[in-house]
């Protein structure tokens, strides 16, 4: 286990050190640097987020009005830099968790 866990530590090192992880916490202080953007921030994802987890039937209107309402807060450039930053974190972290469990074959 104690190479399992340095290993670990080097990946999570890797991730730090890397231009994606970098950019977005550059990003991240530009977000911080606006007042009441962070919030803003939350509020799209945690709405975005429950329309991605929802099985509601007028999913594809509710995803509509979602967009048509955060269609100018996307434009800000802070606001597009932070979540296509955020966005690639996520992506590199499924990719190694797929990676993993595709590879440990669990049954889940």
């Amino acid at each position: 286990m104690d190479n399992v866990r340095d290993c670990m530590e080097d990946l999570v090192n890797a991730i730090r050190a890397s231009d994606e992880y970098q950019n977005f916490k550059e990003a991240e202080e530009r977000v911080a640097d606006v007042p009441g953007l962070v919030d803003r921030i939350r509020e799209y994802c945690w709405k975005n987020y429950e329309l991605q987890t929802s099985d509601v039937e007028d999913l594809y209107e509710r995803m509509e009005a979602f967009e048509d309402e955060y269609r100018e807060f996307r434009k800000n450039p802070v606001v597009a830099e932070y979540l296509e930053s955020e966005l690639r974190i996520c992506r590199m972290i499924q990719e190694i968790n797929a990676r993993i469990t595709n590879v440990v074959e669990l049954m889940i």
